[in-house]
C-alpha cells in the first residue's frame, strides 16, 4: 500500500520524506525495498531480511532453513540520502547503497546513529543464539547454502526429476537481522521469530519420556525379547529398546536383515508391540557412491526403500548414526551431514506414516563425542531427539553432559539433546551409574548405552542400583504431565524443558550456570556432578627413603620393557596430560610409568578403599597384593580396589600405568569406608524453595553447600507451587491420566497456577490446534488455615480425549506444622460438605519415600490427601479445604 506523507519525528530529528510503504511479507510477496540487486523485506519491527538477487531473482519460497515468511511486515519511510537508500522505522534505520551489486555497505543504524549491524561479508548458518543476561541489540545469520525443497522433502519424487526435485541454482547471500532492542522482554521476542522463521521444535511422542534401554549388543529376536521380559520382571519402567546395528547383515551397513538373529522382524516388531515396548534400530548410512550426493536418483531411492521397508514391517524408530566413514553427503558445500541427514530420516518417517510425529534419533549438530566444538545448523533445532555421540562414564563426561543439555536448550533453541548415560566406551563405578542415572530421570531422554561386552541394566550394578533407578524411574513416570507440558510450551515458545535460570533471572550472574536447571517453572534441578572419592593427598605419600612422594620410573614403551627413559620424584599421583608428554624428548603416547614407595592414612581419616581414575590402563598393588587390575586400552574410567586400606599405618605400594592413544591420565583416589556422600554446590535463585528430601526453606539469592547421600539428587520446589502428576505405571501408554494427582507444596501467603496439558500424544494433530489445558490454581489462605484447589474447565479437544477425571489433592504441610492439625471443613463449589463424608488421608512423613506422588508419602513432611469424584471435564470445580473451622478462624 503506497500512502503520502509530509513528514515523520524519528527520535530527536525530523526526517522529510514523500512516502512512507507499508507491506505484509509472505512466502508469496515480492514486496520490500530494492535498491539494484539488494531486496530489504522488513519481516516486522524486530526483523529485517537482507537478501542479494540469485540467478532466478529474489527468492519467496520456503528454504531448508527457513520455512515461513509470513510475516505482519512493518512501517517505514524511504530517505535517498549521498548515494544511500535510508528505511527509516521506529527503532532502526537500514542503509542500502542505492544501486548495490552485494551486500557491501549494507547496514543497521539506531535513530541515534549507533551502528547495531554492518555486513561483514561473512555467512554462517551455525551461531549461538545470545544468552538472555546479553542484551544484544542485534543478532544475525543467513540462510546458506540457500536450497528450496519439493513438497516431498528428502523422498523420492514419483517421477524421475533432477536432484529429486530440490531447486540448488538461486543460491545468494540471504541474511536475518534480529533486532531485540536489549531489553530482557525482547529476549524472548528473539526467540519466538527465530522459531517462525527456522520452525519450532516438533513435539515427540509421548512414549520418548519414557524409558529406553540401549547397548552395542547382537540380540536376536529371543535375546531382544528376554531383555524386555527383564524389565517387566524387575518391575522396572521400560518404553523403547534400542538394538544398535547388529539386526543387519554384516552388523554395520545395509538394510538386509541378519536372518540367523531376527528371521521374522515383522514378527518381532509385533510381539515387542505386543509387550508394549516400541523399537529403534541404528543405521550406518554408507553412500552407494561417495562421489554423488544424497539426492543422486540411486541413492535417494536406495535409502527411501531401506528405510521406508522397515518401517513397514513396524519398525518404530531410525538412529542416524553418521559415526565412523559413513554419513549422507550432503548438495551443497556449507551444509554439514548432520542436520541433511535428520531431514531425510524425518521426510522419510512423515512419509510412510503420514500424520504421526516423525521421532528419529541423531547426532547433536555440534557435539562430538560429549565435546562442545560450534554452534548447530539453524535448521537442525528441528528434530528431536540427538545425541551426544560415544562418551566415557566418568565425571567429567557427566558434567559436559548437564551442561551441554542446559546450555542447547537456551542457546541453540534444542530442548532434546541427550547422552549415552553411564558412558559408551567403559564401564562406570556403581556410584557414577546411579548418579547418571539420576541426572537422565530428570533430563528430557533417559537412554542408558554402551558398547560391545558392557551392559547398563540396573539389576547388574548391584541391588542399590537397581533400587535406586527404579525409584527414579517411577518418579520420572509420575512426572510426565510435567515434562509433556513443558514440551508443548517449547513447541509454542522455544522456552525449554530444561530452563537455565537466567531464563526467569537474566539479572544475576550465577543464573547463567549450565549445571542446574529447571524443570518446568517450579522444580530446581541441581544434578551430583562429582564422586565422594577424592585426590590421594601428597602427605599420605612417601618414598622408601621416607622423602615426601613417590618415585616414578618412566619408560618409552608401553609395557614398562626394559629401562626407564628417565626418573623423578612425584609428589602426588594426580596427572592429566591429555595429548602432551610428561616430560620433554619424552612420548605422548605408547608409554608406560611405575611409581614405588609406601602410603599412611592418617588416622582421622580412618579405613579408605583406593581407586585409579586411568586412561588407559592401571594396575596397583599394596604390600604385595594386587588391589587393581584395569590394564588395557580404555577411555577415561574410574576402577574401585578390591581390599581395604587400614588407617595409621605405613603400607607398600606400587603403581603401575599404560598410556596407549591420546588422553592421558592416571590419578590416585581414596574414598572412607564409611562416609559415601558427595558434596554438591547449587545456586539457589529468588524467593523461597523447599528442599524435596527434608522439606526445608530456603530463600534465595543464596549458594548453598549440600552433603548428598547417594539415592539422592538435589531437588527444589517453588513455595506453593502445584505439579500435576500421572498414575504410576510400567509404560507410558498403560493407564490414562485418571485420577491425576495435584501435589501441592502449600506455605502460607503463597500460590501457584498450573496447567494440564494433553494431546492424543502420538500424531501431528496438536499442530492443528487438537490439544487441551487444563487451568490449575492454588491459593492459601488465612496463613494457611485453608487451602483452596480452583480446577478450571478443560480448554479445547482432541481425538480419544477423557471426557470425565478424578483428582487427587497431596497438600504438602510445611515444617513446624501442628502435628495434630487436620482438615475440619471442606466445600465443595462454594457447597460445605460434611468432613465425615470425604475422608482425609494422612501420610506421615516418610524419609524413605520419594517426591512427587509416591504412595508410601513423602520426604519433606506430612501429606494430607483428598480424592475428588469424577467429575465432566468441561466443568470446573472448586475446592477449600479448611484447617481450622471459620468461627475459629475468625
Amino acid at each position: 500500500m503506497w500512502m503520502i506523507q509530509l513528514f515523520r519525528a524519528f527520535g530527536r530529528r525530523m526526517i522529510f520524506a514523500l512516502v512512507v510503504i507499508g507491506f505484509v511479507a509472505s512466502s508469496h510477496a515480492t514486496s520490500g525495498v530494492i535498491a539494484g540487486n539488494v531486496r530489504v523485506q522488513l519481516l516486522s519491527d524486530s526483523l529485517v531480511r537482507i537478501e542479494l538477487k540469485g540467478a532466478e531473482g529474489f527468492e519467496d519460497r520456503a528454504t531448508f532453513h527457513i520455512v515461513d515468511r509470513d510475516w505482519p511486515g512493518a512501517s517505514f519511510i524511504l530517505q535517498t540520502n549521498a548515494g544511500t537508500i535510508d528505511i527509516h522505522c521506529t527503532d532502526f534505520i537500514v542503509h542500502v547503497p542505492e544501486n548495490a551489486d552485494s551486500l557491501e555497505g549494507v547496514s543497521i543504524s539506531s535513530p541515534g546513529d549507533e551502528i547495531l549491524y554492518q555486513y561483514s561479508g561473512v555467512l554462517t548458518n551455525s551461531v549461538w543464539l545470545p544468552a538472555p543476561s546479553e542484551k544484544v541489540r542485534a543478532w544475525s545469520f543467513a540462510d546458506t547454502p540457500r536450497i528450496v525443497p519439493p513438497a516431498w522433502g528428502l523422498t523420492p519424487p514419483e517421477n524421475p526429476m533432477p536432484n529429486g526435485g530440490w531447486d540448488l541454482s538461486n543460491n545468494a547471500p540471504d541474511v536475518y537481522v534480529f533486532l531485540p532492542r536489549g531489553d530482557y522482554g525482547d529476549y524472548f521476542q528473539l526467540r519466538k521469530d527465530f522459531l517462525k522463521l527456522t520452525g519450532p521444535a516438533e513435539m515427540p511422542p509421548l512414549f520418548t519420556f519414557g524409558a529406553f534401554d540401549s547397548r552395542w549388543y547382537d540380540y536376536s529376536e529371543t535375546t531382544a525379547l528376554k531383555q524386555i521380559q527383564d524389565y517387566r520382571s524387575h518391575n522396572i519402567p521400560l518404553d523403547v529398546l534400542v538394538v544398535d546395528t547388529g539386526w543387519r547383515q554384516g552388523a554395520s551397513t545395509g538394510y538386509a536383515a541378519n536372518t540367523n538373529l531376527f528371521p521374522d522382524l515383522p514378527r518381532f516388531f509385533s510381539e515387542a508391540h505386543a509387550a508394549n515396548v516400541r523399537v529403534l534400530f541404528n543405521d550406518h548410512p554408507e553412500p552407494l557412491n561417495t562421489n554423488v550426493d544424497s539426492l543422486d536418483p540411486a541413492e535417494l531411492n536406495y535409502r527411501f526403500n531401506g528405510l521406508s521397508g522397515l518401517l513397514h514391517d513396524g519398525l518404530d524408530i531410525w538412529w542416524y548414526d553418521r559415526n565412523w566413514w559413513v554419513a549422507l553427503v550432503p548438495p551443497a558445500q556449507g551444509l554439514r551431514k548432520e542436520p541433511w541427514g535428520m531431514r531425510l530420516y524425518h521426510d522419510t518417517t512423515a512419509r510412510v506414516e503420514p500424520g504421526r510425529r516423525p521421532l528419529i534419533m541423531a547426532n547433536v549438530d555440534g557435539i562430538d563425542n560429549g565435546i562442545r566444538n560450534r554452534p548447530m545448523d539453524v535448521s537442525a533445532h528441528r528434530y528431536p531427539y540427538q545425541w551426544t555421540g560415544d562418551i566415557g562414564p566418568g565425571w567429567e563426561y557427566l558434567r559436559r553432559a548437564v551442561e551441554n543439555a542446559v546450555h542447547s536448550g537456551v542457546q541453540s533453541v534444542f530442548p532434546y539433546e541427550s547422552d549415552d548415560l553411564g558412558g559408551h566406551t567403559s564401564n562406570p563405578t556403581t556410584e557414577q551409574y546411579i548418579r547418571w542415572m539420576e541426572y537422565g530421570a530428570l533430563s528430557p531422554v533417559y537412554r542408558p548405552h554402551c558398547t560391545h561386552n558392557l551392559e547398563r541394566m540396573p539389576w547388574v550394578f548391584g541391588p542399590e542400583a537397581e533400587a535406586d533407578v527404579r525409584n527414579y524411574l517411577n518418579m520420572r513416570y509420575r512426572l510426565l504431565p510435567v515434562f509433556y507440558a513443558a514440551a508443548h510450551v517449547n513447541y509454542e515458545t522455544g522456552e525449554p524443558l530444561l530452563r537455565r535460570l537466567d531464563l526467569d533471572f537474566p539479572q544475576y550472574p550465577e543464573a547463567g550456570r549450565d549445571d542446574e536447571y529447571l524443570l518446568g517453572k517450579n522444580i530446581l534441578v541441581t544434578p551430583v556432578l562429582g564422586g565422594s572419592m577424592q585426590a590421594v593427598p601428597g602427605d599420605w605419600l612417601k618414598e622408601t627413603n621416607g622423602q615426601a612422594g613417590l618415585l616414578g620410573e618412566y619408560f618409552a614403551n608401553d609395557s614398562l620393557s626394559g629401562a626407564p627413559a628417565f626418573a623423578r620424584t612425584d609428589l602426588k599421583i594426580e596427572f592429566n596430560w591429555d595429548k602432551k608428554s610428561p616430560a620433554r624428548d619424552f612420548p605422548r603416547t605408547h608409554f608406560s610409568t611405575r611409581w614405588i614407595g609406601t602410603i599412611e592414612v592418617p588416622a582421622s581419616a580412618g579405613d579408605v578403599t583406593l581407586a585409579t581414575l586411568e586412561d588407559d590402563g592401571a594396575r596397583v598393588w599394596i604390600d604385595g597384593q594386587q588391589v587393581i587390575d584395569a590394564w588395557g586400552g580404555h577411555d577415561s574410567t574410574v576402577t574401585e580396589a578390591n581390599a581395604v586400606l587400614t588407617a595409621g599405618a605405613p603400607h607398600q605400594v606400587r603403581i603401575e600405568y599404560q598410556q596407549l592413544d591420546y588422553g592421558a591420565k592416571i590419578q590416585l583416589l581414596w574414598q572412607s569406608v564409611k562416609q559415601s556422600n558427595a558434596q554438591r554446590v547449587a545456586w539457589i535463585p529468588p524467593g523461597d524453595w523447599l528442599e524435596v528430601w527434608n522439606g526445608q526453606k530456603i530463600t534465595g539469592p543464596l549458594m548453598v553447600t549440600n552433603d548428598v547421600p547417594l539415592d539422592e539428587i538435589p531437588i527444589y520446589v517453588r513455595s506453593g507451587a502445584v505439579l500435576p502428576l500421572a498414575p504410576q505405571m510400567e509404560f507410558t501408554g498403560q493407564k490414562p491420566w485418571d485420577p491425576v494427582t495435584l501435589d501441592i507444596y502449600a506455605q502460607p501467603r503463597c500460590g501457584d497456577i498450573g496447567n494440564l496439558y494433553e494431546d492424543d500424544t502420538i500424531t501431528t494433530a496438536y499442530q492443528r490446534g487438537e490439544f487441551r489445558n487444563t487451568p490449575i490454581m492454588v491459593s492459601c489462605q488465612n496463613n494457611l488455615k485453608a487451602v483452596r484447589v480452583d480446577i478450571g474447565a478443560a480448554q479445547g479437544h482432541f481425538k480419544g480425549e477423557l471426557t470425565r477425571r478424578s483428582w487427587i489433592l497431596r497438600i504438602h504441610m510445611p515444617a513446624g506444622w501442628p502435628r495434630n492439625l487436620k482438615p475440619t471443613g471442606i466445600e465443595i463449589n462454594g457447597r460445605p460438605m460434611d468432613i465425615l463424608d470425604w475422608p482425609v488421608r494422612l501420610l506421615a512423613r516418610n524419609a524413605a519415600a520419594m517426591p512427587f506422588g509416591d504412595p508410601a508419602g513423602a520426604p519433606d513432611g506430612d501429606v494430607f490427601e483428598i480424592t475428588l469424584p469424577s467429575m465432566p471435564a468441561s466443568q470446573s470445580e472448586s475446592v477449600t479445604i479448611d484447617f481450622m473451622s471459620r468461627q475459629t478462624a475468625q
